[in-house]
């Protein structure tokens, strides 16, 4: 929220072959939502409501810092234990922003599924909620159990693959969106800006 100042750090990774990026590594992997287990999603000074809204109004989404660091030490064991491909946080403006993040970084697409199908449209794909991340996996089952084990939430929302992000939520909206039109606008923000166009 604005005005709130940046904050830049620096890790030491004790071994970098463990790390991992923010880039889908393939198709057929499960995109999982880690996090947040609070069901709704909050639009209150996000990003799409000032963009798509021209609004910047409603509460923030509450922190919950204890559930944040808990999350927070599940992804980064996760990673360790070799469960994980590809972690993104979640933070402005929301999911498909991350999973759009995602797709370009490892040029290949995805296909959403409705986590939560009692809620608009919006909320779910752009809600601001704290302290969620987007992973993939291959093995959905391992993560299933590792997450019952350290107490923390998450749900799959999707598979790896294609050309294109869309969705396949029979009672929403649908869209897709190729990958080659998201890099076009993705790229050729900043020349724009620059250039006075924008």
């Amino acid at each position: 929220i604005l005005p709130t100042p940046a904050i830049g750090a620096v890790g030491l990774l004790e071994d970098w072959e463990k790390s991992t990026t923010i880039g889908f590594k393939g198709a057929g992997e499960e995109i999982w939502e880690i996090g947040a287990s609070e069901p709704i999603r909050h639009l209150g000074q996000s990003l799409w409501l000032r963009e798509i809204k021209g609004h910047t109004e409603g509460p923030a989404p509450t922190v919950w810092l204890e559930d944040e660091l808990a999350t927070g030490r599940f992804v980064r064991k996760a990673i360790a234990d070799g469960l994980l491909t590809a972690v993104h946080d979640i933070s402005d403006g929301g999911l498909l922003v991350a999973l759009a993040e995602m797709a370009l970084a490892g040029n290949v697409g995805a296909k959403l599924h409705a986590p939560y199908i009692d809620q608009p449209q919006a909320p779910i794909l752009f809600g601001e909620n704290q302290g969620r991340y987007l992973v993939t996996v291959k093995d959905g089952r391992a993560l299933t159990e590792a997450m019952r084990i350290a107490g923390v939430p998450g749900s799959p929302v999707g598979v790896t693959g294609g050309d294109t992000i869309e969705d396949d939520w029979p009672d929403f909206q649908t869209f897709s969106i190729p990958l080659a039109t998201l890099r076009a606008a993705h790229e050729g923000f900043f020349p724009a800006l620059m250039d006075g166009e924008l």
